[in-house]
């Protein structure tokens, strides 16, 4: 019997919810022994055509962490799901926003406008 397909995908976040997976150390050899990791890009190299030729369902679980801020976490986010069973938020920014969940109060423009052009400068 083949292995469960998992995988980790990471939105806008610090990476703290990767390295708690990461902090396993050797301990990591015994979960790819129970399961596959088909995508896991801060540790190892996927690429999107790999993802995208895995048949809709083909993935068992999904850990994504990190709140979505851009175009292309929400493509990734949503062919995910349609990948994978289940489609876990792992960590408070993918649950609640999180840090990242703060900037939804405010306008693109106004974001950029504060980074690039309003922000207190050494």
């Amino acid at each position: 019997m083949s292995k469960p397909k998992v995988a980790f995908y990471w939105c806008a976040s610090c990476g703290g919810c990767e390295e708690t997976v990461v902090d396993l150390a050797e301990d990591i050899l015994g979960v790819v022994e129970k399961v596959d990791i088909v995508l896991w890009p801060v540790a190892m190299d996927f690429k999107y055509a790999d993802l995208a030729a895995i048949p809709d369902g083909g993935i068992f679980a999904t850990l994504l962490n990190g709140a979505i801020r851009s175009s292309e976490q929400e493509e990734m986010a949503l062919l995910l799901r349609r990948k994978s069973r289940y489609l876990i938020a792992y960590g408070s920014c993918a649950c609640l926003g999180g840090i990242p969940g703060l900037a939804n109060q405010f306008g693109r423009e106004e974001i950029l406008k504060f980074n690039y052009e309003d922000a207190p400068r050494l």
